[in-house]
């Protein structure tokens, strides 16, 4: 921070709007179209860090909002949420995708000797490389025109791109639900500055890894999102995914319409007690409360599978998300609640050894079999208790 509060990063960006030249540190990071994402670091080691820390949390933030959006949908959509197996046109077939993308970026940061990150931007965001702030809601025209945004590749938004027929080019629309003008950001331009600092430090021999693999992923990556995910989320937007299109203007219904897709949860709750937004009902609490422990289970099996270039906490990180996350996750909505997602005040990295960040884990299973225990007359029928004890003895 400066003096007067503002970071380096604003200063840069309001010395251009007078026309100052700035520094070859102030540069955009990224040269390719419009891309606003600047540069903080002289040293591409440096900077690629903290260009891949940026990227993990992004994509956690879309795997939360993406996850949280999808669980507002009512059970006539199960199909659309990802039942009963996630395909890539389901919103858990590309949360899963970007719990991949997620564990790829992480997996290069361990490679580069540095830590994993399983942290979210939350507030306050760096608007030079997420567009919008972090937000929990159900889905509506404004959190589909988000995520359609944020994983569409630069052309898709241009005014040739208008349909044939004559309809409002994309950018149109988009800008239309979202009201005011759009920050040029897209994550294909964060995936973008990634690939071009990892040339550089490729080429100034700052790490030994295998460059070519990791920069074919890193595209690989950035495809998925800007043509599988992109895809998915326009048809949703526009009502065009075979689920939605028999409902003309489906999404301009009124929300206590029988034929609206979503339930309306809250947006930002918390299961924090005394917090704003904390959930009032103490039995929709307690549920909400059991969603975060799976949530942090998750992560915690992330962060471990990540340190130990592992495969397995991953795997099972996945079956949390599939299993007792999503059996709460289905049943709170039609409450009125949600699983909000919290995050974990402690973080993931409490453990000095690779030794100590297993027993966090173990231990954070093992809190919330316990609590699910102690809950047991307000769960789903489909939850399963014993899966943590079988998930702790497998790693």
């Amino acid at each position: 921070m400066t003096g007067n509060g503002l970071t380096r990063r604003a200063l840069l960006r309001n010395i251009a709007t007078l026309g100052v030249a700035t520094s070859p540190v102030g540069a955009l990071a990224d040269t390719h179209g419009d891309s606003p994402v600047y540069r903080d670091f002289a040293d591409p080691y440096l900077e690629l860090i903290r260009l891949l820390r940026e990227a993990a949390e992004i994509e956690h933030d879309l795997m939360v909002q993406y996850l949280y959006g999808a669980f507002s949908l009512k059970p006539a959509f199960a199909e659309l949420v990802g039942g009963p197996q996630p395909g890539s046109r389901s919103f858990l077939g590309v949360t899963i995708e970007e719990m991949q993308h997620l564990g790829a970026v992480n997996r290069l940061l361990v490679e580069l000797d540095a830590a994993p990150v399983l942290s979210r931007q939350d507030f306050p965001y760096e608007t030079d490389i997420y567009p919008f702030a972090f937000e929990l809601a159900p889905l509506s025209p404004v959190s589909l025109a988000k995520f359609t945004y944020c994983e569409a590749p630069p052309d898709a938004l241009t005014d040739q791109r208008a349909a044939a027929d004559g309809s409002v080019p994309l950018l149109e629309e988009l800008t239309s639900s979202l009201g005011g003008s759009i920050a040029p950001n897209h994550v294909g331009h964060l995936y973008d500055a990634v690939i071009g600092m990892l040339g550089e430090v490729k080429t100034a021999g700052a790490a030994s890894i295998d460059f070519d693999a990791w920069l074919e992923r890193l595209e690989n990556i950035k495809t998925q999102g800007e043509v599988g995910h992109f895809e998915f989320f326009e048809s949703i937007y526009l009502g065009r995914h075979p689920l939605l299109s028999e409902t003309p203007g489906v999404w301009s219904l009124p929300s206590n319409d029988a034929r609206h897709p979503c339930y309306q949860v809250p947006v930002n709750p918390t299961a924090y007690s005394g917090h704003t937004n904390s959930i009032e009902d103490p039995d929709l609490r307690a549920l909400a409360w059991l969603g975060n422990l799976n949530y942090w289970c998750m992560l915690s099996l992330l962060d471990t599978g990540y340190r130990r270039n592992s495969t397995v906490e991953p795997a099972l990180a996945q079956s949390v998300m599939m299993g007792p996350l999503m059996s709460i996750a289905q049943q709170l909505p039609a409450m009125g609640a949600a699983v909000p997602f919290d995050p974990l005040s402690m973080g993931f990295e409490p453990g000095l050894s690779a030794s100590a960040e297993r027993r966090f884990t173990h231990l954070m299973l093992l809190e919330t079999r316990d609590f699910a225990l102690s809950i047991e007359h307000l769960l789903p029928t489909n939850f399963a208790p014993e899966i943590y004890e079988q998930i702790a003895n497998a790693f």
